[in-house]
């Protein structure tokens, strides 16, 4: 018992730095980047980290939920899509994270690390022991997105910044194994729009 306290201890302590933001929310698409990108890959992500205070508040709560859909040839092959999901917590851990009281890094950026399951048959270069595929599929596997709000404001524009990183890597910190780390996307949006508060 004392040793998974001390993991939960050291996971929050990971974490704090990369879950400081309260609120981000934002959907869009990065144009194509040939030659390794020939499509645009769309997305669209909730996130909040916070406790709501008061004299007898809720634990804080985790909540990340994210759709990805890369519509074109990639490094790993052809089109696939993946939905995101906060990372499974302990209450203690989770409340501590979700303090509520943190500025974004930075103040316009957010950086959120979960768990991710396949919305598609995956193409050739996906891990298979990421290819668990359903609404019940359990996902295990772990992304990273750092998304920036560069323009401040509350309507469509390009100019946000998103970026996507997937691993075959199951265990919960505060970065990702670059061994693990089976693709990566990243660009200014061509359209949609992305807020951090």
């Amino acid at each position: 018992m004392r040793s998974r306290r001390s993991t939960s201890l050291a996971v929050a302590a990971l974490l704090l730095a990369a879950l400081a933001a309260c609120n981000g929310r934002g959907g869009g698409h990065l144009p194509p980047q040939g030659p390794l990108y020939n499509g645009q890959a769309s997305f669209g992500f909730t996130f909040s980290c916070q406790d709501r205070g008061g004299p007898n508040p809720p634990t804080g709560q985790l909540r990340t939920q994210l759709s990805y859909n890369d519509h074109g040839a990639n490094p790993i092959g052809g089109p696939f899509g993946i939905h995101g999901t906060a990372d499974a917590l302990d209450s203690v851990t989770e409340s501590m994270l979700c303090i509520g009281r943190n500025p974004p890094p930075g103040g316009n950026e957010l950086i959120f690390l979960g768990r991710y399951r396949a919305t598609t048959p995956a193409p050739a270069g996906y891990p298979e022991e990421c290819q668990a595929r359903g609404r019940l599929a359990a996902p295990h596997c772990r992304f990273e997105v750092i998304v920036r709000d560069n323009d401040g404001d509350h309507v469509p524009s390009p100019g946000d910044f998103f970026s996507i990183t997937l691993s075959s890597d199951t265990t919960v910190a505060s970065t990702l194994d670059p061994a693990t780390v089976f693709y990566t996307r990243a660009g200014v949006l061509a359209g949609g729009n992305i807020t951090v508060k």
